[in-house]
Formats: structure tokens, sequence, C-alpha cells
């Protein structure tokens, strides 16, 4: 998402003026009610208030588990006060994100007020159940006055965020599975996907599995972080799971019930798939989002489609599994959005996953957590680490495999998909249950230390693209030194190779560029304008034609290298 400038400023003035003018009388209206929350008390790494609690589970730094129970707003409260220091810290890195990625004050309090004129009317489709734990959550985490408003904006993060699937500043997005009956070892039912929300290391590392017992509704467990009361990932006690996943390019509507709201709404309330199903088709939503749903008793599972003015449902063919990703199938979802750009990592990823379910059939879910960590292409090459046409790519918030059979959920520790999958039975959490943790092993590449050689290879992309910018004396031979000695470590990370070549044919090298070049490319970089472009600057070397100019190559780093760079400025 490059800076605003002038021109932008000069369209979303009008919208801008009218958001303004209209925000203090639209502003969501908060429910009238506050219930006394006990305060935490932390005792042997446990955080408890009430009936719920916090406490880490795992190998080393491990997975954050909560257990939230009581009538809405106290469990809203509950996790306001078990988390508050967690959701702080996140605020205001997003805070710290924006302003690096929008550094124009004027620019940034425009899409702001944008965004707040566009829920103004959210709360009026949320359950009002759901409203009441928003509002304990507000009380509970922020002292602030326009905390309800704050969190109720941050539950339509996906929403807001959802457009930019397959765009270039946020190049890579879910890709997940559906598997049931003969397609697995148990005939059981599992879910499995990496939810590829690019937010920051502080949402991957804090990651919260938060078992949520309601007072006369389903109790569920969802993974997600501090503060985040809806669900992106989750599965009830009747075994109905669900999991969103943007739709790239996909209509959008005014306003709308969020998402994540919708999925929390049908974990407490749907006992069936059918009921399920029902529930999501008459929801008005605001946003396009394809919704993995399985049912861990009967079997069943399907891909929903769901936008402002449409609903498709795809169920399972024989093979009994679903590879998804970001692209509609049916053709009234498909009408209705943009066709996926050219070299799509949607269809890249789809492809590579659908191919691993028919090779590692029936599965289990150590087959699962190993599809969930696969970066090869289905051409088989291996992509390295860091690609964008990766199932994983290591930009995931959080990596999971559901049983929805077992009502069990793995869930992978930080960073992204290498951590080992910590397990977390749901029953066990709703009866209070302590058994012994147990964990599928991490990755090799973490364990290796290839993964913190991997993180050395991205700082030195940042640096060298601060030492471009600067331009001072000596500055091409000290970002190609930077690249060499990153490329030593890390040679698999083909953003870095590519990058390392333009510098080595600025530098007169031509045999050396084109060798770089072609071991880039080789591993099939992603997001297309990436590889294009690489494949471009290397027909102009090999051609003896005049070079790009600086910038021709795009550079997408991650939300931490962006805060970064832009504080460093």
């Amino acid at each position: 998402m490059p800076p605003m400038g002038v021109r932008s400023l000069v369209v979303l003035a009008p919208s801008l003026a009218a958001a303004l003018l209209f925000l203090p009388a639209c502003a969501p209206v908060r429910p009238d009610l506050s219930v006394n929350v006990p305060d935490v008390e932390w005792r042997s790494g446990i955080g408890r208030t009430g009936a719920s609690w916090l406490r880490r589970e795992g190998p080393g730094e491990g997975i954050l588990v909560a257990r939230l129970e009581g009538d809405p707003y106290t469990i809203g409260a509950a996790f306001g006060r078990l988390g508050r220091g967690r959701f702080l810290a996140q605020e205001k890195y997003l805070d710290r994100l924006l302003r690096a990625m929008i550094p124009n004050d004027v620019a940034r309090t425009a899409l702001l007020s944008l965004s707040r004129l566009r829920i103004r009317t959210m709360d009026r489709v949320i359950p009002r159940d759901l409203l009441d734990s928003i509002a304990g959550l507000a009380d509970g985490s922020d002292d602030s006055p326009d905390a309800y408003e704050r969190i109720l904006s941050l539950h339509a993060l996906h929403d807001v965020s959802q457009r930019f699937v397959d765009a270039p500043a946020l190049a890579a997005a879910c890709t997940g599975f559906l598997a049931s009956g003969p397609a697995t070892e148990t005939g059981g039912t599992l879910l499995a996907r990496n939810f590829d929300f690019e937010g920051g290391a502080i949402f991957d590392r804090e990651k919260v599995v938060s078992v949520v017992v309601p007072d006369g509704k389903i109790p569920y467990l969802a993974v997600g972080f501090s503060g985040m009361l809806g669900v992106v990932s989750g599965f009830n006690r009747e075994g109905i799971g669900v999991a969103l996943q943007s739709i790239s390019g996909g209509e959008s509507g005014s306003s709308g019930l969020p998402m994540t709201l919708l999925m929390a709404d049908v974990l407490q309330s749907a006992t069936t798939f059918e009921e399920a199903i029902a529930r999501i088709r008459k929801a008005p939503v605001f946003v396009s989002d394809l919704i993995l749903l399985g049912d861990g008793k009967t079997g069943e599972v399907a891909v929903l489609e769901k936008t402002p003015s449409a609903f498709a449902v795809r169920r399972a063919d024989a093979s009994s599994a679903i590879a998804v990703s970001n692209e509609a199938q049916s053709d009234e979802v498909r009408r209705l959005g943009r066709p996926l750009p050219a070299g799509s990592t949607s269809r890249k990823r789809r492809a590579r996953m659908a191919q691993l379910l028919v090779e590692k059939a029936p599965l289990s879910v150590s087959k699962a957590v190993d599809i969930l960590r696969d970066r090869r292409s289905a051409t088989g090459a291996d992509l390295g680490h860091g690609n964008r046409n990766a199932i994983d790519g290591l930009i995931a918030a959080h990596s999971i495999v559901f049983d929805l059979t077992a009502l069990r959920a793995y869930v992978a520790a930080a960073p992204h998909t290498l951590g080992a999958f910590v397990s977390v039975d749901l029953r066990d959490v709703i009866s209070r249950v302590q058994r012994p943790t147990t964990w599928l092993p991490e990755d090799p590449f973490l364990s290796s230390g290839g993964f913190q050689r991997y993180q050395y290879a991205r700082r030195a992309l940042t640096v060298a693209r601060a030492l471009e910018a600067a331009q001072s004396d000596g500055w091409l031979e000290g970002a190609a030194g930077e690249l060499e000695r990153a490329h030593r470590l890390a040679p698999d990370f083909a953003e870095l190779t590519g990058r390392l070549a333009e510098l080595t044919a600025r530098l007169g090298q031509v045999e050396g560029s084109l060798a770089l070049f072609d071991e880039a490319l080789t591993r099939e970089p992603g997001p297309e304008p990436l590889r294009k472009a690489f494949a471009a600057f290397r027909a102009a070397v090999a051609g003896g034609r005049p070079l790009p100019p600086p910038g021709f190559i795009p550079a997408f780093p991650n939300p931490d290298e962006q805060i970064a760079a832009a504080e460093a400025r």
C-alpha cells in the first residue's frame, strides 16, 4: 500500500468532508451496561478472573490458551483484562504500521475517517450478545472514552484488509483444505489452514487459542489474538468448524456484519451443518469471503462463497477433499468481482494444495502439518523460503489443523508454521480437565538455524534498500556486500538473490548477474510483479541494453521491516 499523494487526497476530499460532517452523529452506540468482573490474579504463570483464565502451553514459548466463561459482557471483560497488555501493544503496533505505510498525516486522517464512516451502522446488524461482549472487552482492556468504537472497528479489520489480497503490497493470503471420510486415515473430518495475516510478528508470537463457554449457548474454540472476539478459525462442541479466506478482487458493499463476528455467531448457535449454511446465507455482509465449513459428526465438508449479493455452496467431490486459496469458483460469485491478476499467488497455492491432497491421501494430522509447511510449486520446483507462491510463505499469523471429529485443535507456536503444533482439546478445557500437553515437533528448518539465517537475509534486504535510498558515496558496493553475505547464508531466498543480481549488474559484472538471475527465476519467485521484474532486468543485461532505473524491481518488506525503515528516516 504506497503512501498517498496529493492526487489521492483530491479524490478523497468529498468523502472525507462527508465523514467529518456526519461522524459525530453516526458513531456506534455503546450498550448501556456494566458488570463487576474480578481483577486478574496471576499465580504460577496463570491469570484468573472469575471462571476465566489464561496460560501458556507447549514447549518453549508455546501458545496462549484462554478459557472464557459467563454472560456476554463478562466474557468480553475477562478477555480484556487477561490480555490487556498484549492488546494495547498490538494496537500501538498497528498504529505504527499505519504511519509507516501512510506517512502523510492528512491522508492517514482521511483513511481513518472514511473507515469510521463505513462502520457507522455496523452495530445495527451485529447480534446484541456480541455487542455486549465487545463492550465488556472495551471496559476490560482500555480506559479510553473511545475504546468501544475503536475495538468495534478492529473487529472489521479482516473486512477492510480483504481487498488487498493478491494486490502488490500484500501479495499472499490464506491457503487451506477440508478432508473427510476416505480422504483421512481415521475416516474423520479435518480442517487445516495457514492464516496469512501480515500484521507483524507480534500477532504470530502472541496468538491466543480461546475456548469460549457462553451462558446458554454452544461452547467453541477460536484461534486469534488478544482483543479479538471474532473468529477466523474455529469449531464448536457440535463439531462444526469454520475458517475464513478472502476472495481476491471480490465484490464489496457499504456496510454489514463483519465476517469474523458472523463466524462467532455461527459457532455459538449452529448445531448442524445445514443450520450453519443457513445462518451464513442470510447474513448481511460487506465483503466477499470463502468459508471452509466442516462437520465432525456427519463428515460433510463444503466451501461457501459469500458476497454482499451472492451466495454459493461447493461441496466435496468423490475424493472428499477440497483445496482452497482465494479464488471463487462459482459463476454467480466470479462474475461480481475482478479477475485475478496474471500469475496470481492464489492459483499457484491452490494448485499445489490440490496436488498434495492426492499425493498424501489418506490424511492424518501429521500429514496435514507437512502440507501447511510445504514450500514447493505444483511444477515440482523448490520455491525456497519467503516465496509468496508457496503454501508456506513464512507469513502465517497462525497455522492450524482441526480434528473436528475428535474436537481437538493443533496450533503452531511461533514463528509462523515452524514451531511445534500444540494440541488443545476442546472438551478438556470446557470441563476444566488438565492433562499433560502434547504436540507435534517443530520444523527442522527452525531447529537447524535455517529460519534465523533467513531472518538475517531479510534484514540485509532492508539495509540494502536503505543504502540505495540514501545514495551516499559507495552505497552500491555497500549494498551488494550486504546481500552477498546474506546470500551465502540463505541461498534459497529468491527475492534476495534477484536483488543481488540487480546490484551485481549495476557493478558491471554481467556473467555473475545473469547466473544470479537464473538462480532466482528457477525458484519461480512470487508474486508475479517480482518475477516479471527479474525477467525483464535479466533480458536487459543479456541484451547489453541500458539497465532499468533504481526501484524497477518491487520491494515486498514485511510489516516489521516497513516500520523499522520508516522510523529510521
